[in-house]
């Protein structure tokens, strides 16, 4: 599956933005390529967003190229940022709606993986929410595996663990965290807005 939208290749990005003296920008960290080459060939669709008005932009294309008439999702940051690209949202019922937008808890560059819990379940199982899943992450929450991910979890929420910490990853597999060798059927079709972190 292609990238449907993101940042120029760092080869392209650091040939324009070299200056004529000897130090050229260069990219220090390969953990969110790596990411992002893992999630899109597991089919995964990835849109990077400099800012929310790119998001906007990008919600309504889904939207729009989908026939997704309205979207389920139950926090009030993306309830905004859906309202404010002239989403229909739901934020009680998920059974009327053909897609569900979430946050996640880290993005996880070894597989490709989404890392999302009851945080974002809410105590839903993810075979009963709708088929499209957008995931709204932020380049801070791409970490480069299962185990500093789940370390992440563990100081965040330090004695209030949550349940359900699960992987997704493209349009056909789960991976349980507590299970990453087996992993289960999911046939989701998964879009990451992946929005730069304001400074």
């Amino acid at each position: 599956m292609e990238v449907l939208s993101g940042r120029p290749s760092p080869e392209k990005e650091a040939e324009e933005l070299k200056p004529d003296i000897d130090f050229a920008i260069q990219e220090s960290d390969p953990t969110d390529l790596g990411f992002v080459r893992k999630f899109t060939s597991s089919g995964g669709k990835f849109l990077y967003c400099e800012d929310e008005g790119e998001a906007y932009q990008y919600l309504s294309q889904i939207m729009e190229e989908s026939g997704i008439q309205k979207v389920y999702s139950c926090e009030p940051n993306l309830v905004s940022i859906l309202r404010k690209a002239n989403i229909q949202v739901d934020e009680e019922d998920w059974t009327g709606s053909e897609a569900f937008c979430t946050s996640c808890e880290y993005l996880v560059s070894f597989n490709g993986g989404i890392m999302i819990s009851a945080n974002q379940l809410h105590g839903k199982k993810l075979e009963d929410l709708p088929e499209t899943f957008i995931t709204i992450g932020k380049t801070s929450q791409i970490t480069d595996n299962l185990r500093s991910a789940l370390a992440g979890i563990r100081m965040r929420y330090k004695n209030n663990l949550p349940s359900q910490i699960t992987t997704i990853k493209g349009p056909i597999r789960t991976e349980n965290s507590e299970e990453v060798d087996q992993g289960k059927i999911c046939n989701k079709e998964i879009y990451l807005l992946l929005l730069e972190d304001q400074v």
